[in-house]
């Protein structure tokens, strides 16, 4: 049995924890602060962590949330936008900078990922000016589009951070989200799983009576990275007890989420990386020895929560059981749910727009656009379809083999942090994408500033090698001109 939000308060509710959250938040907004005096990329601490406004009490530092009645997209826009200028000192004069980058944006693209997203972003301002010629309205074509459109912004912006930062700086950047992210995990199983209310005031999804324990389900505070933690900690080459800690936390998160797609996921993307290190002569033997850690792990963790979470432990086994029942993850009731949206949509933009989409009418325009919306939450491609039609869910899937294929290829050329970070990105890119199944993942209208950041640490990554190999083209150059000037002496 599920009710929905006005249900009674569940659980142990500890005094004070209202301040004692809006303590942390700032602590952690602080802490970011003080770590870019000496590493700079630490700046963009800021917009990472209204990103987890919910899950790391973000949003209870007013100040941040309090520009007149923009959306929350907006405001994320604002301070990433406040952010980069700041790193780059473009509120002096040129002599005065700290930081003379001449490139804002990052060097030239790289081929063929971002000419495909240079692509997807022009194809999707010609859609917001040919709505626009149609309905007579530039401004509420704009109005609809932005928020989708923040995702490439922000895409270009921390762009531009990213590729200045160096690798050491970036990779130690990563660390500190995956951290931050599983303080909030533990603050996600706390409430979710043991019923200490940690998040007061905050809206549940539902509630289940189940076995006669009363179980909660929500998403609004849940941890935002959970796949880029899982991946970061699968791709370490060494593990120490700290990162073996982040690795049960993230796995406890998502066994109190009791979300299916959530555990396919982290199942697939340990299985990506752990082939990666396979297929690489170097690293055959240490995958092989963390292929082994991660099934004790695993195994030691599974019975700890069924110890100690045995409800829990038994819905989550209920609802697997109940997939496993269907035959096939396509005969999964939820999965039904979704493609029947997916036929919704299609049908509804009808032979004339299959192709293209409707473009971004509003509501007002268009009655059936309050109903996307609605199955957007829980489906990245049936608002890609709408807008952008065959052609953008094309474009889009485009998009993620293009990156995929990148992740791929400097995870077998480098060696080190670059293979690190090449590997951990390429299993957060197969998660993401996964995801888009079960939600609307990078448009989600409340995180799309930052949506594609996975991305973008693999372009900066990318624009590193590059310029690496051609300082060593030129060094090595400048050996052999000096080695043929000996000769001729």
């Amino acid at each position: 049995m599920t009710s929905h939000s006005s249900h009674a308060l569940l659980g142990v509710e500890w005094r004070g924890m209202n301040t004692a959250t809006s303590v942390l938040s700032l602590l952690l907004l602080l802490y970011f602060l003080w770590r870019s005096l000496r590493q700079r990329v630490f700046l963009l601490g800021l917009p990472f962590l209204m990103d987890m406004y919910y899950s790391v009490f973000f949003d209870r530092l007013r100040p941040f949330w309090v520009l007149g009645r923009l959306e929350t997209a907006d405001r994320m826009m604002f301070w990433f936008l406040v952010t980069w200028i700041i790193y780059f000192d473009l509120f002096l004069p040129g002599r005065r900078r700290s930081v003379r980058e001449r490139h804002l944006f990052g060097p030239r693209l790289s081929a063929p990922e971002e000419i495909v997203l240079v692509g997807f972003v022009a194809y999707m301002l010609f859609k917001v000016a040919e709505t626009a010629v149609q309905y007579a309205d530039l401004g509420s074509a704009i109005s609809q589009a932005r928020i989708p459109l923040y995702v490439f912004a922000g895409y270009f912006l921390l762009r531009g951070i990213l590729c200045h930062a160096s690798r050491k700086e970036t990779v130690d950047f990563v660390a500190a989200i995956v951290v931050v992210n599983t303080i909030a995990a533990v603050f996600y199983v706390l409430h979710q799983g043991l019923h200490i209310y940690i998040y007061t005031g905050m809206v549940e999804l539902s509630y289940l009576d189940y076995g006669g324990v009363v179980l909660t389900r929500s998403f609004y505070f849940m941890p935002q990275y959970l796949p880029l933690a899982i991946a970061f900690c699968a791709a370490k080459r060494k593990w120490s007890v700290f990162w073996l800690g982040v690795l049960v936390v993230t796995l406890a998160a998502i066994w109190v989420s009791y979300t299916r797609a959530l555990i396919l996921v982290a199942i697939v993307e340990i299985a990506v990386i752990l082939a990666v290190r396979l297929l690489k002569r170097r690293d055959a033997w240490r995958a092989a020895k963390r292929a082994l850690q991660i099934v004790l792990v695993i195994g030691v963790f599974v019975g700890a929560a069924v110890t100690l979470m045995p409800v829990q432990s038994d819905y989550l086994f209920s609802r697997v059981a109940e997939t496993r029942s269907r035959g096939s993850v396509l005969e999964d009731n939820n999965m039904q749910v979704r493609l029947h949206w997916w036929r919704t949509t299609y049908d509804w933009v009808g032979g004339d727009n299959r192709l293209l989409g409707v473009g971004y009418p509003s509501a007002a325009q268009d009655a059936r656009v309050t109903r996307v919306g609605q199955m957007a939450a829980d489906l990245v491609w049936v608002p890609t379809l709408w807008n952008l039609g065959l052609l953008g869910v094309a474009g889009l899937a485009g998009l993620f083999a293009a990156f995929a294929w990148r992740a791929t290829s400097l995870s077998f050329a480098s060696e080190g942090d670059a293979a690190f970070l090449s590997i951990t990105l390429l299993g957060v890119i197969v998660g993401v994408f996964l995801l888009g199944f079960q939600e609307w993942t990078i448009l989600d209208p409340w995180h799309t500033p930052l949506a594609l950041s996975f991305f973008t640490l693999l372009a900066a990554e990318r624009c590193r090698q590059r310029d690496e190999a051609r300082e060593a083209a030129t060094d090595a150059g400048d050996r052999s001109a000096v080695l043929e000037s000996v000769g001729h002496c």
